[in-house]
């Protein structure tokens, strides 16, 4: 409150004189007013910041946390048809849809959670489970390779093998040299 009311002498304007803090044009071009101005402001935003009204909100935290849950459930699982969506070719937008942010905000909200790109984080993601294919079945790598939604067998390739350090081949007959 006292740093309001010398922000309010500073202009040169009493307290019971409510009508000219309305005034709009009031400016002054006092310099030493000018920075008892400043510095009041900055106690005031000192305060502010001791009560903590500057930080988020733990519902903001929530609502982020729920959305970054709503993104993560819907590329590992699709509820309406037989292939999950981790599966099917992934747009950005469809992403940035489910929680209704544009697509650049999306991608830096989803960077900044989970420490991957939307894109790094499903490629990952589709990585994990051609493994998974390839411990469990005897598929060939093409099967596998479309089974996890990749349409390209050099790009699965490229992927299981920046993630992995092998290829597909490699890493099938490691895994059941190991299970003998």
């Amino acid at each position: 409150r006292d740093a309001f009311l010398e922000t309010v002498r500073s202009f040169g304007h009493t307290p019971d004189n409510k009508n000219a803090l309305l005034d709009s044009s009031v400016v002054t071009d006092d310099m030493t007013r000018q920075l008892f101005i400043k510095s009041s402001l900055l106690r005031i935003l000192a305060v502010l910041s001791s009560y903590r009204l500057f930080t988020p909100t733990k519902k903001d935290l929530d609502k982020r946390v729920e959305g970054i849950k709503t993104v993560l459930t819907y590329i590992k699982k699709n509820y309406t048809y037989i292939r999950d969506n981790y599966q099917n070719k992934i747009y950005i937008s469809d992403l940035a849809g489910q929680v209704n942010l544009n697509e650049q905000y999306f991608c830096r909200f989803f960077k900044r959670s989970i420490g991957r790109s939307p894109m790094e984080y499903i490629n990952e993601y589709r990585i994990k489970q051609a493994m998974q294919l390839l411990d469990n079945t005897s598929w060939p790598v093409t099967e596998v390779c479309l089974e996890c939604g990749y349409n390209n067998l050099g790009n699965f390739l490229r992927a299981f093998k920046k993630y992995t350090n092998t290829t597909p081949l490699k890493y099938r007959g490691q895994n059941r040299q190991r299970e003998s």
